[in-house]
């Protein structure tokens, strides 16, 4: 019974990720592209990663793959349950960061920006970040090493071989723009030097609020 409630809250907590995504790639048709590189590559790449779902749902709907099982107690499950959602938070912010910028390929569109806001204020690719969290949660709540590989393998391939392309492109685009934004800022996780800058900055103004004359 308990292994049913695992399934219904990996369901539910994925077709959040999955609706999202579909409300964003529905909204991108309305804007046009300037340049566009290894689109092939990429489309290769976004069917990779979908016939990696397909385990997902498999383990949902049925039990033919339960024996392939890791004994992680009920409590580590449902941290990975936690830890789904906590990515699928930021996928939603960074895709309402994005905004018209968001494209699925490694594509320029007509009046591009460079987004420094909201997660991108901390690191250069927060969605890359949230697929990372929700297949550590997946991995976690499925309990189940097919589930798993076939999630996080074809994400890490994709990623490995396209983060660097996709920063080349944007430093084409925006130049020294980008490179001062890459120098301040992680791929994946906030560089301690702006952790430690930030931290200072908040020491300061509490000190100067404390010795304010009255």
């Amino acid at each position: 019974m308990r292994e049913n409630q695992f399934k219904i809250a990996l369901t539910a907590l994925f077709l959040v990720d999955a609706s999202v995504r579909l409300y964003y790639l529905k909204g991108r048709r309305r804007f046009e592209r300037a340049a566009v590189e290894h689109e092939k590559r990429e489309k290769f790449f976004y069917r990779l990663v979908g016939i990696g779902i397909i385990p997902i749902f498999y383990y949902s709907l049925t039990s033919r793959i339960d024996t392939f099982h890791f004994p992680f107690p009920a409590w580590v499950r449902w941290l990975g349950a936690g830890i789904i959602f906590t990515g699928d938070l930021l996928f939603i912010w960074s895709h309402r960061a994005l905004g018209r910028n968001w494209s699925p390929i490694l594509e320029i569109r007509r009046g591009h920006t460079l987004v420094t806001g909201g997660p991108y204020r901390f690191i250069r690719h927060p969605m890359y970040a949230a697929i990372f969290l929700i297949g550590t949660g997946v991995s976690l709540l499925a309990a189940n090493w097919v589930v798993s590989l076939s999630y996080m393998l074809p994400v890490i391939f994709m990623y490995l071989i396209r983060v660097s392309d996709e920063e080349e492109m944007m430093r084409g685009q925006f130049g020294d723009e980008y490179r001062d934004y890459m120098r301040k800022t992680g791929r994946l996780v906030p560089k301690l030097s702006f952790l430690r800058n930030k931290r200072k900055f908040s020491l300061n103004k509490a000190f100067k609020f404390k010795t304010m004359p009255q």
